[in-house]
């Protein structure tokens, strides 16, 4: 599963900055993933993007993206509700509900054309809203920028899914939801990258700016 967070990096690199660089106390360790990150998308990954651009039609791609961003609603409520974010997970239930009926599995966003627009939610943001601090900046493998705070929330995420539904089930939605994201944007993340004289601070920059977005106390 490649970072979610790639998918936004050029509507930030757009942006002012706003942000405060993150405490990033493994920078070292953090520089060595990314350059392992790096490699995967080089030589692994970016094939296989510009390959299904290539040969999937735009629309197709979209209805992929939207079905399986569909299967994460539920998730997106549960957290809502774990941070009392009670018109959210009522937006996310509403989604799920309307778009695997009315849009075929959420191939179509039959709820947006019915006011109900995605307001993702992690569990990462049920945890900032608690005020749990966000910790130190870490670079994940494969799936890159996070925090400590963040990437705990992940984990316990995937394991609770797990436990429900079944890893195997997990990982390839998660997996698809990842690519087909990265697929979107794979070009014009590489021409950014290639423009900067540190990807990685670019990244990391990026990714700060994003989550102060979401999640102001950061």
């Amino acid at each position: 599963m490649v970072l979610r967070v790639a998918a936004l990096l050029l509507i930030l690199l757009a942006a002012p900055t706003r942000a405060e660089t993150p405490p990033d106390p493994f920078e070292e360790a953090n520089r060595g993933i990314h350059a392992f990150n790096d490699l995967l998308r080089q030589h692994v990954l970016g094939p296989m993007a510009s390959f299904y651009v290539e040969t999937t039609p735009q629309p197709v791609r979209a209805g992929i993206a939207r079905a399986l961003s569909n299967l994460g609603e539920p998730v997106t409520a549960v957290n809502a509700l774990l941070a009392g974010e009670v018109e959210i997970a009522r937006n996310a239930a509403m989604r799920f509900g309307i778009n695997t009926v009315l849009g075929y599995g959420g191939v179509q966003d039959a709820a947006a054309e019915r006011g109900h627009v995605p307001r993702p939610f992690t569990l990462g943001d049920a945890a900032c809203r608690w005020g749990v601090p966000a910790g130190p900046y870490l670079v994940l493998p494969v799936l890159g920028p996070s925090s400590l705070r963040d990437a705990v929330a992940q984990i316990v995420t995937g394991a609770a899914l797990s436990q429900a539904v079944g890893s195997e089930a997990v990982t390839a939605w998660a997996s698809g939801l990842g690519f087909t994201d990265y697929a979107e944007i794979h070009r014009d993340l590489t021409q950014a990258e290639a423009f900067s004289l540190d990807p990685y601070a670019l990244h990391r920059a990026a990714w700060s700016q994003r989550r102060a977005a979401t999640c102001p106390s950061d």
